[in-house]
């Protein structure tokens, strides 16, 4: 009887063995299954994002090539037609022997209407694109708007190279002038205060004014306007954010990260 014991718990352990063994290597079949389906679904998810920013990419190309086209179709066309009206000022100007201050008052605005067209016209020519500077045409915009007087806009900053390519800075730029485009159009306010720096690697940028505020449940309901500055700063890495202001108006910030050169 003794030698039949030991056989059976003999083969009773190999078959223990056997079927651990067994298990072992289907915990391993699952788990490398399982590592294989999430690598697979990160790809896919790389894969998409990928071809999100490509898409934005391609829009984003589209919108300033019709952008540089509408800047041209200004200067040749309108720009003409303005020209000319102010040489017919002038000619009729000559030819009275004292020319009426509403004349006059008419020459200076079609003069400023020639300015402003070709400041405009300019800010869309493929030139300006290849060579852009965020800080610089963020100046002129500035200047641009202020001059009407109805509104005051600041802007501050201590930069004198913004350490980013020439299309993150249009992007950029088109965010920024959507934001003040929205606070024009929806908020009414007095002052608009646009403020940069860089610390940490890290682009900080608030736009914030005095308006009327804005309704922060209703945000996924907006327009394109919005969205577009979602996903134009999504491109760029970065996040956006609204936020009321301690004065009751909106505080748009956005960061975004910075390599140094």
């Amino acid at each position: 009887m003794l030698p039949v014991t030991q056989d059976f718990f003999v083969a009773v352990i190999l078959l223990t063995l056997l079927f651990a063994i067994m298990g072992l290597v289907v915990v391993a079949a699952v788990i490398n299954y399982k590592k294989k389906q999430q690598a697979y679904l990160h790809q896919l998810k790389l894969m998409k994002e990928e071809y999100e920013k490509q898409l934005m990419w391609s829009q984003i190309e589209m919108q300033e090539e019709a952008f540089a086209h509408l800047g041209q179709e200004l200067h040749d066309d309108i720009g003409q037609l303005l020209s000319s009206t102010k040489l017919l000022i002038n000619v009729t100007q000559r030819s009275l022997p004292e020319a009426p201050d509403t004349l006059h008052t008419a020459e200076e605005t079609v003069s400023t209407a020639i300015h402003r067209l070709r400041a405009l016209s300019k800010s869309f020519s493929r030139q300006w694109l290849d060579q852009f500077s965020l800080i610089d045409n963020l100046n002129s915009e500035v200047e641009r708007i202020n001059v009407s007087r109805a509104i005051q806009v600041k802007f501050t900053h201590e930069l004198t190279v913004l350490p980013l390519q020439a299309e993150p800075q249009i992007i950029l730029f088109r965010i920024i002038q959507e934001a003040m485009q929205n606070c024009l159009k929806h908020a009414r306010p007095q002052v608009i205060d646009i403020s940069m720096r860089i610390a940490d690697k890290v682009l900080w940028l608030i736009i914030a004014d005095d308006g009327a505020g804005f309704d922060k449940e209703g945000m996924s309901a907006t327009g394109m306007g919005i969205r577009n500055m979602q996903h134009r700063t999504q491109l760029l890495g970065g996040t956006i954010n609204w936020e009321k202001t301690v004065a009751g108006g909106t505080a748009v910030l956005i960061k975004l990260p910075i390599e140094p050169n």
